[in-house]
């Protein structure tokens, strides 16, 4: 399994879904205690386990959506410093779920079309600020940086008349 951006969040999102099954059986170890405050030998085993597995899951989503933002920034300035630059159409545009500091993350499927190579397809994923989001549009073309090896893409942001 490759750990690209995609792959690290979609960990993230499964590991945010497990934790709430630690911090419920967290609440229901803890049921019939009376008030007061404990020392962690003293609370029960299913609350003891519980904690350890929230805890461990918590650092888990936290490591895996890092990780998913680091790993595409590391992609993007790789593609722009060693890619070739290439025309390329929009074929699809899909949500991602993440959105950071008003900005959307959002998904490309693009037909990149090389000068001296034949046509390929890539996916990116880039944050769009939620001003300039009308300007990615299905069918239109863009400019991207690709590497001919491998067929990674990103979208440089300059946009190529048609």
């Amino acid at each position: 399994m490759k750990l690209n951006p995609t792959t690290l969040r979609k960990m993230g999102w499964r590991c945010f879904a497990l934790m709430w099954i630690p911090f419920i059986t967290l609440f229901v170890g803890m049921w019939n205690m009376p008030e007061g405050s404990y020392d962690f030998d003293e609370l029960p085993e299913l609350t003891q386990y519980s904690l350890v597995a929230l805890v461990i899951l918590f650092a888990l989503t936290f490591i895996f959506f890092i990780g998913s933002l680091v790993s595409s920034s590391t992609n993007k300035n790789k593609l722009l410093k060693s890619g070739e630059e290439a025309p390329a159409k929009i074929i699809r545009i899909y949500e991602t779920g993440t959105t950071v500091n008003n900005s959307y993350m959002v998904g490309f499927e693009l037909e990149v079309m090389p000068k001296n190579a034949p046509k390929f397809t890539a996916t990116t994923e880039q944050l769009i600020s939620r001003l300039n989001i009308h300007e990615f549009q299905v069918g239109k073309k863009v400019l991207v940086a690709y590497d001919s090896e491998s067929h990674e893409a990103t979208i440089i942001g300059k946009f190529v008349e048609t």
